[in-house]
Parts: C-alpha cells; sequence; structure tokens
C-alpha cells in the first residue's frame, strides 16, 4: 500500500531533525517538492495524496545523499542567483547570496555602450551570465583554470542564450587587461587554518580550489594584483573578499601600487565588494 505525502514527509524530517549536521527540516518539504513535481504550498495542502512507488524511492534516495551532507543545490542540480534558477553540480562552487553585490557593483559602474567585461575564475558562470543579460549588449569574456567549471558555465550560458567568450586559462595571463572596461572576480578567499572550522557539506563536495587561498586566504589576490598593475591601468577590477579581509587586502594593494576607490558594504554590514585601480 503506498503511502501518504504526509507519512513521507513525517519520516524525511524525522531523519534530518536526526543528521548531526542539523540541516533545516523545511528540506524534507523541497525534496517533496522537487520529486512530486508540486509547489511547496501543494505539498502541505495535500498530505493524505499517496506517493507512488517511484516517487517514495527517488524521495529517499535524496535523503540518503542528504544525510551524508551532500548540499541541497548538488542534489538538484540548481542554485538560484539573481532571480535565476543555475545549474549547478560537483564541479563548481555553489553560488552565494554574497557574490550579487558583485553584480550590483558593476551595474553602479559608468560603463560605455556595449562594455567589455571580463570575469576570473567563472566557475559556474552565474556572474558573467548574469551581467551579460542585465547590462544591454555587453561583451562578456569568462576564464578558468578549470576545464570542468568552463564545460559547467557554457552549459548555463546556453541556458539563458549568452553569448559569453569562455577561456581556459589562470588570472589575467590569457588577456591583453586593457582591452577591457572592467574585470571581475570572486577568488578563493579562505585562509588554511579556517579548514577544520567549515560545514562538512562544504569541505566535503564543494572543489577545494574554488575556496582555499593560503595561509591567511591573500594568495589569490596578491597574484591578482601582481599582474593587474602591470596589464591594466586604469581598468577597474571589482573583487568580492571575505567578512574580515578588507584592511588585509588594501595593504596588500598599496604593496603594489594599486588604489582601492571603493568600498561595498554587504547585509550584514562587513566590506564585500573592493574596487581596485591601478592609476595609469
Amino acid at each position: 500500500m503506498s503511502r501518504s505525502i504526509g507519512e513521507l514527509r513525517e519520516q524525511l524530517r524525522a531523519e534530518l531533525k536526526s543528521a548531526p549536521f542539523r540541516p533545516s527540516s523545511r528540506e524534507a518539504l523541497l525534496i517533496l517538492s522537487r520529486v512530486l513535481g508540486l509547489s511547496e504550498a501543494q505539498v502541505l495542502a495535500h498530505p493524505e495524496r499517496p506517493v507512488e512507488k517511484r516517487d517514495e524511492e527517488r524521495a529517499l534516495d535524496l535523503l540518503a545523499r542528504r544525510l551524508c551532507g551532500e548540499p541541497i543545490a548538488y542534489l538538484f542540480g540548481e542554485k538560484e542567483f539573481w532571480g535565476r534558477s543555475f545549474f549547478v553540480d560537483r564541479r563548481v562552487l555553489i553560488p552565494r547570496p554574497e557574490t550579487e553585490h558583485l553584480v550590483e557593483s558593476v551595474l553602479d559602474l559608468d560603463l560605455p555602450d556595449a562594455p567589455r567585461l571580463l570575469e576570473i575564475g567563472t566557475g559556474s558562470g552565474c556572474l558573467a551570465v548574469t551581467l551579460a543579460l542585465e547590462i544591454a549588449e555587453a561583451r562578456v569574456t569568462a576564464s578558468d583554470i578549470s576545464l570542468q567549471a568552463l564545460q559547467v558555465a557554457r552549459r548555463n550560458a546556453d541556458r539563458f542564450g549568452c553569448s559569453i567568450r569562455f577561456v581556459l586559462g589562470d588570472l589575467l595571463a590569457p588577456f591583453r587587461a586593457s582591452f577591457f572596461d572592467a574585470i571581475v572576480c570572486n577568488p578563493p578567499y579562505i585562509a588554511e587554518c579556517e579548514r577544520s572550522g567549515l560545514a562538512l557539506e562544504i569541505l566535503d563536495f564543494e572543489p577545494e580550489t574554488a575556496l582555499f587561498a593560503g595561509p591567511e586566504g591573500l594568495d589569490a589576490y596578491e597574484a591578482l594584483f601582481a599582474e593587474l598593475g602591470e596589464r591594466a591601468p586604469d581598468v577597474p577590477l571589482l573583487i568580492e573578499i571575505g567578512a574580515s579581509q578588507a584592511e588585509s587586502i588594501q595593504r596588500l594593494a598599496t604593496r603594489y601600487d594599486l588604489d582601492v576607490r571603493r568600498k561595498i558594504r554587504d547585509h550584514g554590514g562587513f566590506d564585500r565588494v573592493l574596487v581596485v585601480i591601478s592609476p595609469a
């Protein structure tokens, strides 16, 4: 005899509640909504509705993966960013809400018509795709050192019908950086000493190369600043930073004769985006 939506939901809720990493009990609702093709409201409104055996098995399979720590975004193969649903899997970092401040910061720039934009370390491509969609006639180039990440980014560009040039390469090495009107980068910025404090669903599933950047989390910034001063005078570089890194990164920028022209705070009041310029 088939179990009802309500019965299955209670099982999922109970098992999630017992997980050591304390996932939200709402995830039971999310899993059922996904498997049954119903809205969350419909799942709640019809607890008596029977669940087909194949759907029950799919829900329990997703539950088992979640109990092993796999993030919901990877279970579902998507994550929302700037109001759009992007494909993600374990080849790329899961987009974070904080990165939307990079989009806002680019939109606030005084850009020319049909601006030429470069994103370094594109990952899922959510940032490059969003800029291509939000800025009229933008000509967007996106790079990554991971071919697998570029495959995901290209899939998202195709999903939204964006014409983006994708390049395999490290930082500014493949480019004549002065060609661009703005450069955007959300580099890895977690310090190695913070590794033990990360949630297992991050540490065990998301790509390390997109997370860690040396003993203090500054290695990627230093490499980028070293190249920026040589290659791109007067081109604004917009970077996402960790919540406590603003002062360290500003000192690092000064060491490479770069100016931090603007700091943008996130909703928690932390400096989250820096606009850096290499004076001509």
